[in-house]
């Protein structure tokens, strides 16, 4: 085989404009090559510079929570509630189900910090709920 089809991504994967957790988002995915899709094909959201393809930290399944599609691309749903707070630099990546790994990762992009969100008000949380018996 041609090393080309080591490297070249089978699909291109895009997260499509802005992303919060105060939005529901949208993944943009284009086959670059024929595969094996499966029901069990999920894109995931991670951190950039992840090591596992169990660190994400949310996916969501490609045929459960497609939207549309055309030739041009398909758009997959993303929920609001499945986008974490704290933002960050993240990059999608489609796990193919039939091949048993990741076949397309998008370019890095930033997720914004949820409006009123400040770190302080997590740390403040956790000391309480440390301070709580919740054994009585």
């Amino acid at each position: 085989m041609a090393e080309e089809e080591f490297t070249a991504p089978l699909v291109r994967v895009k997260a499509e404009g802005e992303w919060s957790s105060d939005l529901d988002a949208v993944v943009l995915y284009r086959a670059m090559q024929p595969f094996p899709s499966s029901s069990w094909d999920w894109i995931g959201l991670f951190k950039v510079g992840f090591s596992s393809v169990t660190d994400y930290i949310t996916y969501t399944w490609v045929k459960d929570d497609e939207m549309n599609s055309s030739e041009e691309a398909t758009q997959v749903y993303v929920s609001k509630e499945e986008i974490p707070v704290w933002g960050g630099d993240c990059v999608l990546c489609y796990y193919s189900g039939a091949l048993q790994c990741v076949i397309g990762v998008s370019e890095p992009f930033k997720v914004a910090i949820e409006e009123g969100f400040s770190p302080e008000r997590i740390n403040d949380l956790d000391q309480i709920v440390a301070g709580e018996d919740f054994h009585q």
